[in-house]
């Protein structure tokens, strides 16, 4: 949010599954509030209890909404077309907030929105972008999808359901999204096809090249479910360039997992991911890379999601250190071995003796595993040999 002295301070409507909860308000020096309706008895947010009818933020656009607000490539298109500036949470999601992850929007009385100026030299890409009032977290280049009666997919118009979330790579590294196509599916063999959120290679109407299509589990059908990831969760702050997420160690994940509806079972399933992600390479696990989904026990881990080998892009200048800090610090990837591992484990409320029957059950998953990475991996063959040699390498620290 701008820091300037403001000639009129704004407001929002937040809605939580489509129906009006209350405000979001700037106030004067920088701070915002978020007021309940006096009807409203249901929370929306964990940060956020409804038995507390003001929720007031110094620092800005509260840690709950501003992770709602997109990063990367969408904030540079949606700004940039809606002239907005790329710091102002608090005008991006007015202008795109209605439609968020999870079930809360943000709709302007204003109708920020109208400020968008499309041309006709404009890209398919960009046009599914900030077209619509609807706006997604996180750094790729991303776009709202639906079916598109043929068995294909299309950009999600401004009312319809948008089941599906398409993905497409970054410019210098074409192979990324078949990478995560297939980190995830040797993900589901390590933990499980209802733990990994479902995907798929696919092309999207009107936009070139190829996209990872991803099915959405804040959806169940066009009903909206709570979602929140884990800084959400936590109420902690993006931080300067959305770095915040990476500014936290493994306690950061044990408060979150205090509201889990099933909390020890939460705990194993979290750490035999962990486990996986260290197996697989998947590098870039920040704290808004674990979330929380509404189910019907309440509140639960949601599906694993954003699953890649990034550890074999070191090459390409990508970190190889791991998303949270171990004592103050990110780890090297190379440093996670089954020692550090039951270590964390305690840490975010896991038993040791629990930790290890994880370990021997994912053993179990070796022969599995290693049977798909020699059928080939959809990457040139440099890629696909230090993918092999990456896996291989986890194995040998962890399970010996």
């Amino acid at each position: 949010m701008k820091n300037n002295t403001m000639a009129t301070l704004r407001y929002g409507i937040v809605t939580f599954k489509d129906q009006r909860v209350g405000t979001l308000t700037e106030l004067a020096g920088g701070s915002t509030r978020f007021t309940y309706d006096d009807a409203v008895g249901q929370s929306i947010a964990c940060a956020l209890p409804a038995s507390q009818k003001v929720h007031e933020y110094p620092f800005g656009i509260h840690p709950f909404f501003a992770h709602l607000a997109p990063e990367g490539w969408l904030r540079e298109r949606q700004t940039a077309f809606a002239d907005i500036d790329r710091d102002d949470d608090f005008g991006i999601l007015l202008a795109f907030g209605a439609d968020c992850i999870g079930a809360v929007g943000i709709t302007d009385p204003g109708h920020s929105h109208d400020r968008v100026h499309l041309k006709t030299t404009t890209s398919p890409i960009d046009v599914a972008a900030v077209n619509v009032e609807r706006t997604i977290s996180g750094v790729q280049a991303k776009v709202l999808c639906t079916d598109n009666g043929t068995g294909g997919f299309r950009p999600a118009g401004a009312t319809e359901p948008a089941p599906f979330i398409a993905k497409f790579p970054e410019g210098r590294l074409p192979d990324m999204v078949a990478n995560e196509a297939t980190t995830l599916e040797l993900a589901r063999r390590l933990l499980g096809k209802t733990e990994v959120t479902q995907a798929r290679l696919a092309t999207i109407d009107g936009i070139d090249g190829i996209a990872l299509v991803v099915s959405r589990f804040d959806r169940a059908g066009a009903s909206k479910l709570r979602c929140e990831d884990f800084a959400q969760v936590i109420s902690h702050p993006p931080g300067q360039d959305h770095q915040g997420k990476y500014n936290v160690g493994y306690d950061a994940i044990g408060r979150a997992l205090g509201y889990s509806a099933a909390r020890l079972l939460d705990a194993r399933r979290l750490f035999k991911r962990l486990v996986a992600y260290v197996l697989l390479g998947n590098v870039d696990c920040h704290l808004k890379n674990w979330g929380l989904v509404e189910t019907d026990e309440g509140l639960r881990l949601s599906p694993a999601y954003d699953v890649l080998n990034g550890y074999i892009y070191g090459d390409a200048g990508y970190t190889t250190r791991f998303g949270l800090a171990v004592n103050g610090e990110r780890a090297q990837w190379e440093w996670y071995d089954r020692p550090l591992l039951l270590d964390i484990a305690q840490e975010i409320g896991l038993a040791r003796r629990a930790a290890e029957g994880v370990l021997t059950e994912l053993r179990k998953r070796r022969p599995a595993v290693e049977a798909r990475l020699e059928k080939g991996l959809r990457l040139d063959e440099g890629r696909s040999w230090a993918y092999r040699a990456s896996v291989a390498a986890a194995w040998e620290r962890i399970d010996g």
